[in-house]
């Protein structure tokens, strides 16, 4: 895509080549490397010392500069063998690593503990660790305190009578159900915030024949969070959806909401089939970068796309409006918060950030429309030649802009991705720099062909999409630091640099 909005003039590659040019710190990149970690651990916990216990893998997650406090705050799973007779198990520990100079709250804050005189052993409820060298603190993951319904969703037969329940509960097509078991699934796990959970139900064959009911449904629970309240709102969304026209659309399928339970903050819902998702796709279309594989690709990004214009016409009126200026801000204070213990990137965005601003308020919004908000490539489901959106935690109103940059972007970044990872991993690979910039042409010549289809669907303001594509791959660059993903780094910065010199954001 090449839509050429007014410069934003040459203190933008000046901003630039200063975000390029600053090297993350060892002490933030050392926190995310597996082999430092091990080898330190070894060092500091003592039952890895003395060989009572070995540890054999450490697994990174979701590690996270949060909030405004100045440091991260992460998981690491331990693999360990000797805690139990004849298999390892796996001990979450919950890491926070400490910036140099950090502000605390008190003096006593303001440096890496060392180890407390009579530790708890390791694996215990209470236990902690100090790694000076890695500026790490270190303690056992309490037990899960946000999301009280996790016991029950996950036990066989309180999930089985629970779902049945809710079922029942939630119209004449489920009045008269009876579940014969339940195996649920954990999907995805977010300690404190959420957990997806799959389940595949068997009913009584005199009850299910001739019957349309679900052999597979899908329960989120979230934390109890009065200012989001997310499980509320998605169920909301969908229901409204599922009643829209999107709800018998032939273009994308959707989830049939089953039931919200407030007092689990419960969401439960039908199933979409699934084979893969357009992310995965994404990969494996340029790994083997066939003319095959391109064109099943661009297939999809076309289906894609006229999703989602039905998505954003479907008519549906509900949740918060979002803008620009919501989105802005957000990011800024991201960047304003990293500052704070990376004090050396102070200042390098700024110009930008107001540039980008300024541009945003001489082009104009299109009117706010329903949006998902947080429309990436693993929310499309793919199933033989058929397409699926799934996640409207987030669903809202706002200018079509905003789905269409943030897919975009993040079909990009894919694409650059050399090892499929869990997206909560601390850290990937990176590409030598012929199949970067070949991956990066067919992630480019992909978005073309998404946006001008959907463009042939719905109308688009593509400046507005040029702008809200450049806030959100600034946004990749700071979730680099942000989320320790230091091997994106340069991927990240490539995709912003190409991105605003193609569109002549960048010179004057």
């Amino acid at each position: 895509m090449s839509t050429t909005v007014e410069p934003l003039g040459r203190r933008v590659t000046d901003v630039l080549a200063g975000l390029r040019t600053f090297v993350t710190p060892d002490w933030l990149a050392v926190a995310a490397q597996t082999d430092r970690v091990i080898e330190a651990l070894k060092r500091h916990v003592p039952e890895f010392a003395t060989g009572q216990l070995t540890l054999q893998e450490c697994a990174i997650k979701r590690v996270r500069l949060r909030d405004g406090s100045g440091y991260w705050t992460g998981t690491y799973r331990l693999t360990v063998t000797g805690l139990q007779p004849g298999r390892d198990q796996v001990v979450a520990v919950r890491a926070r690593l400490i910036p140099p100079g950090w502000k605390g709250a008190s003096s006593a804050e303001r440096r890496v503990p060392a180890a407390p005189d009579e530790a708890a052993p390791f694996g215990a409820e209470r236990w902690r660790c100090s790694v000076p060298e890695l500026r790490l603190e270190l303690e056992t993951q309490p037990p899960e305190a946000e999301l009280p319904a996790l016991p029950v969703l996950t036990d066989p037969e309180e999930a089985r009578l629970l779902i049945e329940r809710a079922m029942r509960e939630s119209g004449p097509a489920y009045a008269d159900v009876r579940i014969r078991s339940c195996v649920p699934q954990v999907m995805r796990y977010k300690p404190g915030s959420r957990c997806t959970i799959r389940y595949r139900l068997e009913y009584p064959a005199e009850l299910a024949a001739g019957r349309e009911w679900p052999t597979i449904v899908v329960a989120k629970t979230y934390r109890s969070d009065k200012s989001e309240n997310k499980g509320q709102n998605a169920f909301a969304a969908m229901r409204a959806l599922w009643d829209s026209p999107l709800g018998r659309s032939r273009a994308v399928a959707i989830a049939e909401p089953l039931a919200y339970l407030p007092e689990l903050n419960m969401l439960l819902q039908g199933p979409i089939r699934e084979e893969t998702t357009l992310k995965d796709l994404i990969r494996a279309a340029l790994r083997a970068d066939t003319m095959e594989t391109i064109a099943e690709l661009h297939d999809y990004m076309r289906k894609t796309a006229i999703g989602l214009a039905e998505l954003h016409r479907c008519g549906v009126r509900y949740g918060e409006t979002v803008t620009w200026h919501d989105e802005f801000e957000e990011v800024r204070q991201r960047y304003e918060r990293l500052t704070i213990p990376i004090p050396q990137l102070a200042g390098l965005a700024a110009p930008l950030l107001a540039r980008l601003d300024s541009l945003a308020a001489a082009h104009p919004a299109d009117p706010p429309q329903p949006a998902h908000r947080s429309f990436r490539p693993a929310q499309v489901l793919l199933h033989t030649g058929q397409i699926g959106f799934i996640d409207f935690d987030g669903f809202c109103q706002a200018e079509p802009a905003m789905d269409l940059a943030l897919f975009m972007a993040k079909v990009k970044q894919t694409g650059l991705s050399k090892v499929d990872i869990d997206e909560d991993e601390a850290d990937d690979e990176v590409l030598d720099e012929p199949t970067r910039l070949r991956r990066l042409a067919r992630m480019e010549a992909a978005c073309d062909l998404f946006l001008s289809t959907y463009a042939a669907h719905a109308p688009v303001s593509r400046q507005r999409v040029v702008l809200w594509e450049a806030l959100d791959l600034f946004a990749l660059v700071l979730g680099c630091w942000t989320k320790i993903k230091t091997g994106r780094l340069r991927d990240s910065m490539l995709l912003l640099e190409r991105h605003l010199r193609l569109n002549g954001l960048d010179m004057s």
